[in-house]
């Protein structure tokens, strides 16, 4: 064979710079798949920012109770005021479809969620949850029913290239690192364990039975940061996951997280698993929103309430039918996020005002990625890459019986935890639909690199205010506790009251005013 001529060489590196090129301008080419804002209707929310000075009144009618707020809080009051016998109320939602953060969708081949995914299984105390669960099914002879409960493998974390079972990030781990997460698991234990010095048990679910022991209020007032340094904990995998952990239920961190809200998390579960559906948490939504059925009048945004003689006038923009109602209701549950009350009610008291104001919520991104060829990968239900600040995803379609379809829709879910949340809401609102894409593509890539191949659709949710963040001195301080009661007959409900965003706190909140609208 003879040797390569200078000419045929340079031909030869020519001809890779054209394959090389034409690759790369396939790749540049490639069609990307629909990408699409799906909610929530930020335009009718960002209406309550112009004052309604005047409106012109063109629909009015009287009703007993009102309830403003169709997420979880506010269909749990309505619940159980149906169950009680009372039918005079009227549920009213800003969205198309009640819900709240168990929003959920659907495409070809199922529902997927928007927002909350799962329901952790209820302890004892919890009695409103498992009376709601046993009511719907899910509940029976003291057992949850097995096509509920999340089927294996649950979860799976990406960690040095490889998958490993479970969260906890010891793959690789050193000796010092594996003493640390034993340290950290006898002492989460010993508080789930502990009672307070008034008999109650230091943590547990509802939050308002948990112990009023003032040693352990103390930990309110500082944040986790503190409570694991002072403690002794250094290990970066050990903090890693506890930011993992607490910006996946608070959207928050270790810095900006009352060490309460933390122990509360780790030790008010003592033996739960996770109650999951396609949809999410939508599957309990959509129950409730049959239960109430036409009492759930939604496309309603609350504009102004006015304190009248023997009760409150409401003004809403009826996005429906494109008018402004004046609802006047002897009895009102404000089931909103509670930000929104200075915008809306002028007579609010100055301290309660500021106590309104006093409330962070975090932001959240959800991206609903259908996925048409992903079986041979066979994901676990909660899959999460290892040094991340985004929190992985789940399997919409994790349940189904039989061999799961290779099309599979993929929710990853962003949290925004730095301590600037209205940063962090200008960041999220800014980015177009490509850019989030682009920023969800990069995380799913990084287990998943072929995973841009077999993307069919996307679908995006941004919730500006997903979820109230229990910063220190919040849960139990005097703001969260004086918007329960927010003026005669006028009350408080949602999961921010509680200063911790879940469905077990959002039922209590709800459920609570309901019986003080009752007793009223």
């Amino acid at each position: 064979m003879k040797d390569l001529s200078r000419r045929g060489f340079l031909a030869f590196l020519g001809g890779l710079a054209v394959l090389f090129s034409g690759a790369l301008w396939l790749k540049l080419r490639r069609k990307r798949p629909p990408v699409v804002f799906a909610g929530p209707a930020m335009a009718r929310g960002h209406a309550l920012r112009m004052p309604l000075q005047k409106p012109a009144i063109t629909a009015e009618s009287k009703i007993d109770i009102a309830i403003v707020g169709g997420g979880i809080s506010g269909m749990s009051a309505g619940w159980y005021l149906q169950k009680q016998g009372t039918s005079d109320f009227t549920l009213f939602e800003l969205e198309d479809r009640a819900g709240g953060n168990a929003q959920w969708g659907e495409n070809r081949i199922g529902r997927y969620p928007w927002g909350a995914h799962y329901l952790p299984t209820p302890g004892p105390d919890a009695v409103y949850v498992r009376e709601l669960l046993s009511e719907m099914g899910v509940y029976k002879d003291g057992a949850f029913g097995e096509e509920f409960l999340v089927h294996e493998p649950e979860e799976r974390l990406f960690i040095y290239g490889q998958w490993q079972q479970g969260l906890v990030p010891l793959l690789g781990a050193r000796t010092a690192d594996r003493s640390e997460f034993e340290k950290f698991s006898a002492l989460m234990r010993s508080y789930r364990e502990l009672r307070g010095s008034d008999g109650r048990k230091a943590f547990t679910i509802p939050l308002a039975a948990s112990s009023r022991d003032p040693k352990l209020l103390a930990f309110d007032r500082i944040t986790a940061g503190e409570f694991l340094r002072e403690r002794g904990f250094s290990s970066q995998r050990l903090l890693w996951y506890v930011d993992y952990v607490l910006r996946d239920e608070y959207g928050s961190s270790r810095m900006n997280t009352s060490a309460w809200a933390f122990l509360h998390y780790f030790s008010a579960r003592s033996e739960s698993h996770n109650l999951v559906w396609p949809e999410g948490n939508g599957f309990i939504s959509e129950y409730l929103r049959a239960k109430l059925g036409e009492r759930i009048v939604s496309r309603h945004s609350l504009r102004r309430v006015d304190k009248e003689q023997g009760g409150y006038a409401l003004y809403f923009d009826d996005f429906a039918a494109g008018r402004v109602r004046k609802i006047f209701s002897r009895k009102l549950i404000f089931a909103a996020p509670k930000f929104i009350l200075p915008y809306v009610y002028p007579a609010l008291a100055g301290g309660r005002v500021a106590a309104a104001r006093s409330f962070q919520y975090s932001p959240w991104l959800t991206v609903n990625a259908l996925v048409n060829h992903f079986g041979a990968l066979e994901p676990a239900w909660d899959n999460v890459t290892f040094g991340s600040k985004s929190l992985g995803y789940v399997v919409a379609q994790h349940q189904k019986a039989g061999k799961l379809p290779h099309a599979r829709t993929l929710t990853f879910f962003h949290a925004y935890d730095a301590d600037d949340t209205l940063q962090s809401r200008r960041q999220l609102l800014q980015m177009s639909a490509h850019d989030v894409y682009d920023f969800a593509l990069a995380e799913l890539k990084r287990p998943h690199p072929m995973i841009e191949d077999y993307i069919e659709e996307v679908g995006i949710y941004r919730w500006a205010h997903a979820m109230v963040r229990p910063v220190p001195g919040f849960i139990w301080g005097a703001p969260r506790e004086s918007l329960g009661d927010i003026d005669r007959n006028f009350f408080g409900a949602h999961s921010d009251l509680s200063g911790m965003s879940n469905f077990e706190e959002a039922q209590y909140q709800g459920i609570e005013a309901a019986k003080k609208a009752l007793r009223a």
